[in-house]
């Protein structure tokens, strides 16, 4: 059995233009040299899902981070997010 070991940092790249990325306010629309994550870099990051629109970190504490589109708050914000946000 292999031990799965927790992402020490996290690496994005692509379209930037729903925030999906979490890199906060950035003026580029596409991303294509990967960037770390500096939101992360002190955190344990145990799975990461990613959408065409959208982001979910799961922390290996079990917190929820999302960010992305949030049209119809399908990230359980209250309006979109550029940067990752805890979902409580």
């Amino acid at each position: 059995m292999v031990e799965e070991k927790p992402l020490m940092s996290v690496l994005c790249w692509g379209r930037t233009t729903y925030g999906q990325l979490g890199l906060g306010g950035i003026e580029e629309e596409f991303i294509s040299v990967p960037r770390e994550l500096k939101s992360f870099r002190s955190q344990s990051v145990k799975s990461i899902a990613c959408g065409e629109m959208h982001t979910a970190l799961v922390m290996t504490d079990g917190t929820l981070y999302t960010c992305g589109n949030n049209d119809l708050g399908q990230l359980g914000h209250e309006k979109p997010r550029s940067k990752p946000r805890a979902y409580l």
